[in-house]
């Protein structure tokens, strides 16, 4: 019998994934108020989620290297 196992660390990457993203995004939105207005704060965000997102996949290629 052959049985598949996720470990939690498997189970728990799109979470931490997700986490991630919407905190980078959340703060670079914030930087970008600051500096910018409502205007800055998209920018923000959007720069936060591409940041956030590519930058927790590095993570993931690093760890399964």
């Amino acid at each position: 019998m052959v049985s598949s196992k996720i470990g939690s660390s498997q189970l728990s990457i799109p979470i931490q994934l997700a986490a991630s993203t919407l905190i980078v995004g959340f703060i670079l939105m914030k930087v970008g108020e600051y500096v910018g207005g409502t205007f800055g704060g998209a920018i923000g965000l959007m720069m936060g989620l591409i940041v956030g997102f590519f930058g927790y996949v590095a993570v993931i290629v690093r760890r399964e290297q």
